[in-house]
């Protein structure tokens, strides 16, 4: 019986590459987590099909049963999918070891899963380690089949004066192109500083297999230093920040080390520079222990963004930064900056202590509503709210944290209800199933996770792990969203380096956008319900395309679920 572990997304696999064609991975009439589920948690699996009799869990290594229960007799007609869901509840299983659940009166059957506390370390770590794959300005390989030479070392030119440039190497190449921009990484690189503030004690050096790797400091900070050394790159001397670094029009795919297509370096925008004064100053604080000119380097930094936002106290540019006449590809456009203002203003405050970043947080908290729509890198509000309430509390913010706490209940509550509600237990709606619709998901699990670390209700920590479970294979298609050489893993995913190189092992630990209602790839319609609207094809960028920013949330959430016990890339060859 085959152990779907993650370890097996670092090996080396000799099996021939598959043609690049629409995919599906046949599916098991059992549907469940395929890595399995820790001790203590629920444990639901899901079956499309009405049973009247019990299912039993068997012990795959002894073919022993050890589990009997009975399905739901009524279904959850999902509405994302149009489908009738039937759970099965085994929570009442705890110990560990591989398990199949099996319907006996059918013989049919899930996958192997597993029960353990060290269940989601293996994914947790890939996840994170793909950054590393994602590193721009760099030779990258480290001692693994997934190599090339250092891309795009040249300074890029200004798009509003080609006869001017700036070194802005390094960075993380965003998708599955070689662009760069400041909100994605920005958000990026808070995702992997919050879940190592949170949680520290998970985070060793040596633990990715990275350059930095036994260099005195947590993995996952050399990682994150990555995405704050080419953001201070990105800062002009009035302290405004450059929005991105990308080519003018997408002309095909090739390898990061030869493209040949020039980069331009794109106007100041008021929300890169709010992400980019709250990132470095939240940056700053975590770095203090660690190296403190860098520490230093990033406070002054952060500082001089926000002088630029106080010098400009609307949007800049008016309206929010689009992409000029003849550019196409990502914008990351936002009309709105008052959230980046404030996330900016409540990490400034924490890292300093200086009372006018208060000041201005307290003046401004309700303008947006409290928490009320989940965190990405366009929306940073829950960001600002969740991290302010880890400043002392005083008569002063009273009235802001009751605000945060009362509107965060009510906002997780909700979420809570509607994944009751879901036949996958899955927390969108199908009008929410847009493009990336899977870091949405794993947002809203962000949210609930902070949520709980507050209230410590169970609820709120379920519905999380939910979304994990979602993302790992108990979804309708029965897949793992995550790239790997597992069989049920994502192997074709929109990834330009590996689609050129890999084939059917594409570089591990990426997690792909997921179901989106307006995929149209060739005016072809996937599906007439949101929650089938996806499919395992190179081509599909609409659903198929990594981005840093989605694998981000998903790291935070793998590893808070994850032990980080036993295990590190060094040992995963």
């Amino acid at each position: 019986m085959r152990y779907f572990g993650l370890a097996n997304i670092i090996l080396i696999t000799s099996l021939a590459l598959l043609s690049c064609h629409r995919q599906i991975h046949a599916q098991a009439p059992i549907i469940v987590d395929e890595l399995g589920y820790r001790p203590g948690d629920q444990k639901l699996a899901f079956t499309k099909e009405a049973h009247a009799d019990p299912f039993v869990i068997v012990d795959t290594k002894t073919n022993k049963e050890v589990f009997r229960g009975q399905p739901r007799q009524i279904g959850i007609n999902d509405p994302n999918t149009g489908e009738s869901v039937f759970g099965l509840d085994f929570s009442g299983l705890s110990e560990p070891g591989t398990y199949r659940i099996v319907f006996m009166d059918t013989a049919d059957h899930s996958d192997p899963f597993s029960i353990n506390d060290d269940v989601y370390t293996s994914v947790a770590l890939a996840s994170l380690r793909s950054f590393y794959f994602q590193r721009c300005g760099t030779e990258v390989g480290e001692g693994t089949p997934w190599s090339h030479k250092a891309c795009h070392t040249r300074p890029a030119l200004f798009f509003d004066d080609p006869s001017k440039s700036k070194d802005v190497s390094g960075g993380w190449h965003d998708a599955g192109d070689y662009n760069k921009f400041v909100p994605t990484t920005a958000v990026s690189a808070a995702f992997l500083l919050y879940i190592y503030s949170l949680q520290p004690q998970k985070f060793d050096d040596g633990q990715l297999r990275i350059p930095e790797s036994h260099n005195g400091i947590p993995d996952i900070l050399d990682e994150a230093r990555w995405g704050l050394a080419w953001l201070l790159k990105m800062q002009r001397s009035d302290g405004g920040v450059y929005h991105k670094v990308s080519i003018k029009e997408w002309t095909g795919e090739h390898l990061p080390d030869e493209e040949t297509d020039t980069q331009y370096i794109f106007d100041v925008s008021s929300t890169a520079t709010g992400d980019f004064a709250a990132v470095t100053a939240l940056g700053a604080r975590i770095f203090a222990r660690w190296d403190k000119a860098f520490a230093d380097e990033l406070l002054r930094s952060s500082e001089n963004a926000w002088s630029f936002l106080d010098r400009h106290q609307t949007i800049v540019p008016p309206g929010g930064f689009k992409n000029p006449d003849g550019v196409q590809g990502g914008e990351y456009g936002d009309g709105q900056d008052e959230d980046e203002r404030m996330w900016a203003a409540v990490e400034l405050f924490r890292t300093t202590g200086n009372t006018k970043y208060n000041e201005y947080f307290l003046a401004h908290y309700k303008d947006l509503g409290g928490v009320n729509y989940t965190v990405s890198w366009q929306n940073v509000q829950n960001f600002a709210y969740f991290s302010y309430l880890n400043v002392p509390i005083d008569a002063r913010n009273y009235d802001a944290r009751s605000f945060i706490i009362a509107t965060m209940t009510t906002y997780c509550d909700a979420l809570w209800k509607q994944i009751r509600g879901n036949g996958y237990r899955y927390v969108l709606t199908p009008e929410q199933e847009y493009w990336g619709s899977n870091s949405v998901a794993l947002g809203h699990a962000f949210d609930l996770i902070n949520a709980f670390e507050f209230t410590k209700f169970r609820g709120y920590l379920e519905g999380a792990v939910d979304q994990l479970h979602y993302m790992l294979g108990r979804n309708a298609f029965g897949t793992v969203f995550v790239t790997g050489d597992a069989p049920h893993f994502v192997h074709h995913p929109y990834h330009q380096w590996s689609m050129l190189e890999y084939g059917r092992d594409p570089i591990p630990g990426l997690l792909v956008g997921g179901c989106n209602k307006f995929s149209r790839l060739g005016g072809r319609e996937l599906s007439q319900y949101p929650g089938l609207c996806y499919e395992d094809n190179p081509k599909n960028y609409y659903v198929n395309e990594p981005a840093i920013n989605y694998t981000a949330a998903f790291a935070y959430v793998a590893s808070y679920c994850a032990s980080m016990g036993g295990q590190n890339m060094a040992e995963q060859k």
